[in-house]
């Protein structure tokens, strides 16, 4: 019989693994924060959530990989740089590591964006002036949070008006951010020992994507990860405290 852990967290990492079917964010923008508000380390809740993320990103860039722009991977190039520099230099230097204040204010931050469209419409635009800025912005935010996402998943939809190119662009960046994490602390504490759960994400994903993602209304979905992200970071701010 499985224990209540492992019910638990296989539950987490399913429902995870559907919302990445349908927006393109799931197993480290909510499961993440939702394990870490359940009372799991951050490097405990990396090592479940980051391989099974990754596995999903590579399926999904090698399906897409005719369709990659030039400008998708300066900006990919960009990105990791500047995470890889910053994840160093703040984690080896400055011995700054993950702060759930930091990464509340990330969540609150990005739900409002995300659940007010007056307001998404107008980042949405701002998010295009000037492209270097953004992915610079991805690098640092993921460098001090795991949360880059939050703004790379905006920036999908900016840059893209169809569903399918904007998840394209952010299992990319996912991927870039997430290989350079996965080898940072495989060799700094974090355990990728956890392969069930990246065992489970694999299919519970492909599944969903192709039984359940065709006849979910995506812009509702939607609106329920903003408030959940949302609510997500008002918890985490106060659980900082």
């Amino acid at each position: 019989m499985l224990s209540n852990e492992t019910f638990y967290l296989t539950t987490v990492v399913i429902l995870c693994a559907l919302c990445q079917s349908v927006v393109g964010v799931g197993l480290i923008m909510i499961g993440l924060p939702t394990l870490i508000l359940s009372g799991y380390s951050f490097d405990h809740a990396l090592s479940i959530c980051l391989p099974g993320s990754l596995i999903i990103n590579v399926f999904q860039v090698l399906a897409e990989r005719s369709n990659y722009r030039r400008a998708d991977l300066v900006s990919y190039a960009s990105i990791s740089v500047i995470y890889a520099a910053f994840l160093f230099y703040l984690n080896l230097v400055i011995g700054l590591s993950f702060s759930k204040l930091t990464a509340g204010i990330i969540l609150l931050l990005t739900g409002l964006v995300g659940f007010m469209p007056p307001v998404r419409e107008r980042f949405l635009i701002t998010l295009n002036v000037r492209p270097a800025v953004t992915n610079t912005a991805i690098g640092v935010i993921h460098s001090i949070s795991s949360l880059g996402g939050s703004l790379l998943s905006l920036t999908g939809t900016a840059r893209y008006a169809e569903s399918a190119d904007a998840r394209r662009f952010i299992a990319g960046g996912y991927l870039s951010l997430g290989m350079i994490q996965l080898a940072f602390y495989s060799t700094h504490g974090v355990s990728i020992t956890p392969v069930l759960y990246s065992l489970i994400a694999v299919p519970a994903y492909f599944i969903s994507r192709t039984l359940v993602s065709p006849y979910v209304n995506h812009q509702k979905l939607k609106a329920f990860i903003f408030i959940l992200i949302l609510i997500y970071g008002a918890l985490l701010i106060k659980q900082s405290m």
